[in-house]
């Protein structure tokens, strides 16, 4: 029999109150190592309705002592499964001006181990949503409803702008945090999930690499559908009737050019009408042009391309053409946004009829895995290795790029 021990971990101490830290455990939780990487992976990634490699484009936080908005504004640059929009949010909160920041981000996963050898994950992270649109609340309206918390509750979602992240959302959008598992001889739900983890490039970062091997050959998976609109549809008179035939919207997509942004309020604010919020959300959130966030990603990657690191010749580089090939998608993403496609509660199929939609389908996005670097032989790997180092090298401000973009 284990004894009890007090399981504080640095992640949890960092982040939750002092009474939250009464949590106590049969056991220490011990690092995950390849093998059980390997394992939860492939668990969480088959719960997983999306799995992306994200760059955090803006982690909240505001000039001088404004309040950060509590929104993690995230942009896509590999998808591993799911069809998700080039950028989305999550709620959490910033991580810029911390102090633990490099501590917080190179916190181990952890998991428990039963005495027959059965791995469970620990607690991570977790997504308490809030609200997307406080300033159009009205006066007088109630808080949204504090979410359930134990003293066993991990730490809330983190982030630091210009950092990468793997996620992993759930059917409706949300950060994963819970996971059914078996331990072949019963199933017991409510496990918890490494939904939102760091990319560190180390050599002992074997996270990224666990999910991509993970998502080589993925599960049978239905992807989810979306009611396309009709060009030029009223966004009050939509989501009127779909509220009038008992439809719950849950996300509204908008494009700009060929570049597509999710707009995804919490759960309640999903209760009431709030397509008419998204465009001043929209126009605050107007993201076109290259900044601080994509060169401190250039920074932090520029030290990981080395072939004599672990992942110098493999995920680093990869990592940075992904990086790469979106800043110069993002440096084309101009125009105004317009709505093309909203997501609903339920089937929507039920509500193809109505005139405002043209079809129902998954959004326009495939899931890329993160491409290899190749060629045709060595010599052509070698010099695609050398162009990625020189767009980051650009990025970085080299041959005095004073504007920071690619060409």
């Amino acid at each position: 029999m284990m004894r009890s021990v007090l399981a504080s971990v640095a992640l949890a101490g960092l982040a939750l109150p002092q009474t939250a830290l009464a949590c106590v455990y049969a056991q220490r939780p011990e690092e995950v190592g390849y093998a059980s990487g390997q394992y939860f992976a492939k668990e969480m990634l088959a719960a997983a309705t999306y799995a992306d490699l994200v760059l955090v484009e803006d982690d909240g936080t505001r000039a001088m002592d404004a309040r950060p908005t509590g929104i993690i504004t995230l942009r896509a640059i590999a998808r591993f499964k799911g069809n998700s929009a080039d950028r989305f949010t999550v709620f959490g909160s910033p991580l810029t001006f911390s102090p633990d920041k490099e501590r917080i981000f190179n916190a181990p996963l952890q998991h428990f181990t039963s005495e027959t050898g059965q791995v469970a994950p620990f607690s991570y992270t977790e997504e308490r949503p809030t609200l997307l649109f406080p300033q159009a609340t009205a006066p007088g309206s109630p808080p949204p409803p504090s979410p359930p918390m134990t003293s066993c509750s991990p730490p809330a979602l983190m982030a630091d702008t210009g950092r990468f992240y793997l996620v992993l959302r759930d059917a409706e959008g949300r950060v994963l945090n819970r996971l059914t598992m078996s331990d072949g001889k019963t199933t017991a739900p409510n496990h918890p999930a490494f939904g939102f983890v760091p990319v560190t490039l180390s050599d002992d970062d074997f996270w990224l690499w666990s999910v991509r091997m993970a998502a080589a050959a993925p599960e049978a998976a239905q992807a989810q559908d979306v009611l396309y609109l009709t060009p030029g549809s009223d966004p009050v008179r939509v989501e009127r009737d779909l509220r009038a035939a008992g439809a719950t919207i849950r996300a509204a997509y908008y494009a700009r050019g060929n570049f597509i942004e999710e707009v995804r309020p919490s759960p309640h604010e999903q209760t009431l009408p709030w397509l008419e919020k998204a465009d001043d959300y929209l126009a605050q959130s107007l993201r076109d042009r290259i900044g601080d966030p994509h060169h401190g990603a250039a920074e932090f990657l520029r030290a990981k391309l080395s072939p004599m690191q672990r992942y110098g010749t493999g995920l680093g580089y990869e990592v940075a053409q992904a990086f790469t090939r979106w800043v110069r998608d993002v440096q084309q993403a101009t125009g105004t946004p317009r709505l093309i496609a909203v997501e609903v509660a339920g089937d929507p199929h039920a509500l193809a009829s109505q005139s405002f939609v043209s079809r129902v389908a998954p959004l326009d996005r495939t899931a890329d895995r993160l491409p290899q670097v190749d060629g045709t032989d060595e010599a052509a790997v070698f010099a695609t290795m050398q162009r990625i180092e020189r767009d980051i090298w650009l990025l970085n401000g080299g041959a005095g790029n004073r504007q920071g973009t690619l060409p």
